[in-house]
């Protein structure tokens, strides 16, 4: 190589014998790794009959970053999570049942349809869920690695604003 050379080299900003990468070849990070579930068999369990039927209109406002963020111009923030006699089972799959504003009754599984499933410091495990505004919780199951009775709707994020159309 002559010095022209390792000068363009330099001032490209390119190492002498570095080879720059091929972009089509460059992977994307890896996304986030969810916690492991505990080891065992799966319960079955049930949403807390006191928390149902609620709007998320109906609670305080409980927003939190990490748990779905908000408030949301039209859209709620619903978070579950495992009552006292739950300390160390884990949520596997929390599948709230909601009615929406036309009647429609909907099911949706987090994390497999949005959300997310969450652990924080001390060990509690959450799920978090964000749907349109005025939405009405009448229920859920959750799938559980670990032994617990029921679990809890815990805190709602109610839309900031929501439209009239």
């Amino acid at each position: 190589m002559t010095t022209a050379c390792l000068l363009v080299l330099g001032v490209a900003g390119l190492p002498r014998r570095e080879v720059r990468p091929d972009p089509s070849t460059a992977r994307p990070p890896a996304p986030p790794v969810p916690p492991a579930p505990l080891p065992g068999p799966r319960t079955t369990i049930r949403l807390d009959p006191a928390d149902a039927p609620v709007r998320a209109a109906g609670r305080g406002p409980a927003c939190a970053p990490d748990l779905g963020g908000g408030p949301y111009p039209d859209e709620d923030v619903w978070v579950f999570g495992l009552t006292a006699g739950g300390v160390g089972a884990r949520f596997v799959a929390v599948t709230p049942e909601f009615v929406a504003p036309n009647r429609e009754r909907v099911a949706l599984t987090v994390p497999t349809e949005g959300g997310a499933l969450t652990v924080d410091d001390a060990g509690a495990s959450a799920a978090w869920l964000r749907l349109p505004a005025g939405w009405t919780l009448t229920g859920g199951s959750a799938a559980v690695a670990g032994d617990a009775g029921s679990f809890a709707l815990t805190a709602v994020c109610p839309a900031s604003a929501t439209s009239s159309s």
